[in-house]
């Protein structure tokens, strides 16, 4: 469902029954019809105004709910979709995949194996699991790639596990494969496994109401309404994401506790114990260090209730140096030899040895050092060996940070068959800004969505981006208006006045709305939207042709009534009834695919509400000023009259019910500021697909690593 949600159609009927109130009695004035008539009709007109309303509520509920297992069953779908894609664009298996071993973490990190037994075989219902295949001792969690699935489900009595790592040792890596194992064993009635990154929640908000956020953000068509017997924990009918959550269908895996400000850590346990149930399956990735300092940091050890862990082990040296030889081009290529010195160091403790000790830093030193094929002429690419030079990198620190200040630069060295449209300049100067927005205006989240980009700008340029349009549009309006009615001073004077008017509300009120707009992604057409504007065609022709009736004769005001309503009454359907609509759940909408889909809704919405109000507005001046002063004059000025108000409803329509146009001026401010690239979109894309900077969480873009967003929001700009 999109924004046609009967609480928001509620306010937008009733601002336009006002607003027809307001015009009627300002025509009753112009026409010396007297204001006592026309209030009375206004107010007969009430009646069926509220029983069209009361009808359209009422259909409403019902029109798009599913049930929870269809609901299910479509999310996995995505859910497989969504990361098989995205592990293919993350080379994850190129050249092959990096072996991801673990061992049980210490005693202390975890809760004790009898306890995890009993718990389980103490729930109601049984055990998720078969006691049999359940090891004796924690040391059984043992394992490697592949075999994450089978612990998880298998070896973890309540399925409730901790994964602890050191930076950039492949936690998010495992999750991915933990997440297609689970979704490939799944049955109908199993819980669908979600990813979420903790680095954009606040433990002061519920965790629920953050995690149904983040999948109404990722998947779009959960905010579908949930079936009417259900009921979300406030009671009160919700979406669909809300209601899988409180049915326990989704299962969370959550990534990068560590991510989150240290002094949260152990607030941040806390409240997952509070929010998850004991028999709730879940995951939560962290990094050792982080994790140990929340479980001590008060006098209350918190740790995650019923959960087992596993401590992610380093690469072995062969493991390491046979995966830089191989994707140089294999143990007898040329480029391979290049790591020979380098080779010697990993698995020490040297700072090179512990940089290139965790798959991230293997990543990035083979972007950098190893020399791609086709690749134009230009520098040639530096030689592993410098990372050697204890002098110049005395540390790990000091490794880690040139590697990442390298990367930007390797990653946009031209080479075919996808050579950068960027220089590494331009690349660069952008990440920093995308990366200082992340850390500073959106509180550190890892998540890059296009339509929170508004956000960037200072709060009054945020304002004039709504202003702007809107004041143009309802001059053009008002201008036309009034110079028909009288003249050109007139529609001068009125087209600058009503500009400013408007601009000013709309910049106080659409202001607000300025980044934080959810895109939609298509128009769906609602049957009741017809009876309702009908309805109020009909109202307004009652209460126009009552007024004409005690003014100056029945004959007239029916005349008018019938005249004007049905014009004004299809305008109002289409007003109404015309909804954007989100995806349904097994669609896959990235983030230039819900650019572009958002960007042709409001295209769309807006000649749609334009031609809609522009006719009904046109056919309203044409009637009245063509019975006052002949069909010549009035249909000249209602055709003038009904193309003004038709870009201007437009305009505001599809400023009202998309994202693309406040990004696109947003966009236009900061190209002008040299902060990011004309063809923004084009960018972010390519630097997912082709360069592997960033990374594609459903809708929306992340920094490959935040340790990588962390650096760049550091450089001074």
């Amino acid at each position: 469902m999109g924004r046609g949600r009967p609480g928001r159609v509620g306010v937008r009927y009733l601002l336009l029954v006002v607003l027809g109130t307001i015009v009627a009695l300002a025509l009753s004035r112009y026409f010396h019809l007297g204001t006592a008539q026309t209030a009375v009709a206004v107010v007969l007109s009430l009646a069926p105004a509220y029983i069209t309303w009361a009808a359209f509520r009422a259909d409403r509920a019902e029109a798009t709910a599913i049930d929870l297992d269809t609901a299910a069953g479509q999310l996995a779908v995505a859910v497989k979709a969504q990361w098989d894609d995205e592990a293919a664009v993350r080379r994850v298996n190129d050249p092959y995949p990096l072996p991801v071993a673990w061992r049980a973490t210490d005693d202390d990190l975890a809760e004790s194996w009898p306890l995890l037994t009993d718990l389980a075989r103490a729930w109601p219902g049984g055990p998720p699991g078969d006691p049999a295949l359940w090891p004796h001792h924690p040391a059984g969690l043992a394992g490697a790639d592949a075999q994450i699935g089978e612990v998880f489900t298998d070896r973890v009595p309540t399925r409730r596990l901790v994964v602890l790592g050191e930076p950039g040792a492949g936690k998010s890596v495992l999750l991915i494969r933990l997440l297609q194992d689970l979704i490939e064993r799944r049955t109908d009635s199993s819980p669908v496994p979600v990813l979420f990154s903790l680095a954009s929640w606040n433990p002061r908000q519920p965790l629920k109401t953050w995690l149904a956020e983040q999948l109404r953000r990722t998947h779009p068509g959960l905010r579908t309404p949930a079936p009417t017997p259900v009921t979300t924990t406030a009671g009160a009918p919700g979406d669909l994401a809300q209601a899988l959550l409180d049915a326990g269908r989704i299962l969370p895996l959550l990534d990068g506790l560590d991510e989150l400000p240290p002094a949260w850590h152990a607030t941040a346990l806390d409240a997952l114990n509070r929010a998850l149930p004991a028999k709730q399956p879940l995951v939560l990735a962290s990094r050792a260090a982080p994790y140990r300092a929340a479980l001590t940091c008060s006098d209350t050890t918190v740790r995650l209730n019923g959960a087992a862990a596993i401590q992610l082990l380093p690469l072995t040296p062969e493991a390491a140096a046979d995966y830089l030889r191989r994707d140089a081009g294999g143990p007898h290529a040329p480029a391979a030899d290049r790591w020979d010195t380098v080779a010697t160091s990993l698995g020490t403790a040297t700072p090179v040895g512990q940089a290139l000790g965790t798959p991230l830093g293997l990543f990035l030193a083979r972007t950098i050092y190893n020399p791609r094929p086709n690749t134009e002429p230009g520098p040639a690419a530096p030689h592993p060996d410098e990372l050697c030079d204890t002098t110049a990198f005395p540390d790990r620190t000091t490794v880690d940070t040139y590697l990442f200040r390298a990367f930007i630069p390797a990653a946009y060295t031209p080479h075919n068959p996808y050579p950068p449209r960027w220089t590494a300049e331009q690349a660069h100067r952008t990440f920093v800004f995308l990366a200082q927005f992340l850390q500073n205006q959106r509180g550190g989240s890892p998540d890059l969505a296009w339509w929170e980009l508004p956000q960037a700008l200072p709060a009054r340029t945020r304002r004039l981006t709504a202003a702007i349009p809107a004041g143009i549009a309802g001059g053009l309006a008002f201008g036309v208006a009034g110079g028909f009615g009288g003249g050109l001073a007139v529609g001068l004077a009125g087209g600058l006045a009503g500009g400013l008017a408007v601009a000013i509300a709309f910049g106080r009120t659409l202001g607000r709305r300025v980044g934080s707009a959810t895109p939609s992604t298509r128009l769906r057409w609602s049957p009741s939207g017809l009876a309702v504007g009908l309805g109020g065609g009909i109202t307004l022709g009652i209460a126009l042709g009552i007024a004409g009736q005690l003014a100056g004769g029945l004959g007239g005001g029916l005349a008018g009534g019938l005249a004007v309503g049905p014009a004004v009454g299809i305008a109002l359907g289409i007003a109404l009834g015309l909804e954007t609509e989100e995806p349904d759940l097994t669609s896959i909408t990235g983030p230039v695919t819900q650019f572009s889909l958002d960007r042709r809704a409001f295209i769309a919405f807006g000649l749609a509400v334009g031609i809609a109000f522009g006719v009904g507005v046109g056919v309203g001046v044409g009637v009245t000023f063509g019975d006052s002063y002949g069909v010549g004059v009035g249909v000249t000025n209602g055709l003038g009259v009904g193309i003004a108000f038709g870009i201007a409803f437009g305009t505001a329509g599809g400023l009202s019910q998309t994202a693309w146009a406040y990004f696109v001026m947003a966009r236009t401010y900061l190209v002008v500021r040299r902060k990011v690239p004309r063809d923004l979109m084009a960018f972010l894309r390519d630097a997912h697909e082709h360069r592997s900077v960033l990374r594609q969480v459903g809708a929306v873009y992340q920094f490959r690593h935040i340790d990588l967003q962390r650096h760049l929001a550091q450089h001074q700009t």
